[in-house]
């Protein structure tokens, strides 16, 4: 019976993770549609490029919690229906099935985004990650005012803690550990899957840049105090993005071209 309610859990998972904040705050605060700006992922890395710093966090924020406050529940839930170690399985099989449900939603025919907030939220809100996973985020948010390219970033986050919970996991012994640490790789495997084109790019020299620096000294910007001065600035801010984004789709339409062209 235990493992129904783990399918259960898993299912329940898959369509929470079909939620992309991504595409609803785009729609509700900019009224536009993400995967027609940027590099098209309806991801955080893309709300950063094109909607600004606030908004990217919001989304972070709101695509860790959909996967980690229900987790969470689930953990407790299990831990006390069924005993000591069943939390970890439900809590895993929650977080697997909202990856899954990210990366590959059926709502919006299996084009999702890449699973690095959802994965963040999965470690984020376990008892045993929650610090390291704090910590992580502290390094690897200055590490992004020195590298450019933000998905080597993201992946050597995500990474770390994969190692980091392995290795609790293995020397403290938790019950199904084994079962539990080819889930972490795993699901590490989808996010690297989803970040092939990345790689590609890199490898070619055509790789979006992120200007983390720009987008965080924004919103500590002062305002000019003329109405003139402040409807120029604000002309100037958007060409200067149109121009980034336009640089940016340009990128992606020669690296789509080159990919086709070597298929």
């Amino acid at each position: 019976m235990i493992y129904f309610y783990l399918v259960i859990v898993f299912v329940v998972g898959y369509f929470l993770g079909n939620i992309n904040f991504a595409r609803i705050f785009s729609k509700v605060f900019g009224k536009k549609d993400i995967t027609q700006l940027g590099s098209k992922n309806p991801g955080t890395m893309n709300v950063l490029r094109t909607q600004g710093f606030g908004r990217a966090i919001l989304t972070l924020v709101c695509e860790a919690a959909k996967v980690g406050a229900p987790a969470l529940a689930c953990f407790f839930m299990f831990q006390h229906l069924f005993g000591h170690g069943f939390g970890n399985l439900a809590y895993f099989a929650l977080c697997f099935g909202a990856i899954l449900g990210y990366c590959y939603p059926v709502f919006y025919k299996f084009k999702g985004g890449k699973g690095i907030a959802c994965t963040f939220g999965m470690f984020l809100f376990h008892p045993d990650f929650w610090w390291m996973s704090l910590a992580m985020f502290a390094f690897c948010f200055i590490l992004f005012f020195f590298v450019k390219y933000g998905f080597i970033i993201s992946l050597t986050f995500i990474l770390a803690l994969n190692i980091f919970a392995t290795c609790v996991f293995a020397l403290n012994e938790v019950m199904w550990f084994i079962a539990l640490i080819v889930v972490f790789w795993f699901i590490f495997a989808v996010v690297i899957f989803q970040h092939r084109s990345n790689i590609k790019r890199l490898i070619n020299g055509t790789e979006n840049k992120v200007d983390f620096k720009h987008y965080f000294a924004k919103i500590f910007k002062k305002k000019p105090k003329t109405a003139g001065a402040a409807v120029a600035t604000e002309a100037v801010e958007a060409a200067t993005e149109e121009a980034a984004v336009s640089q940016q789709q340009t990128q992606q339409q020669a690296a789509q071209e080159e990919e086709k062209s070597e298929n």
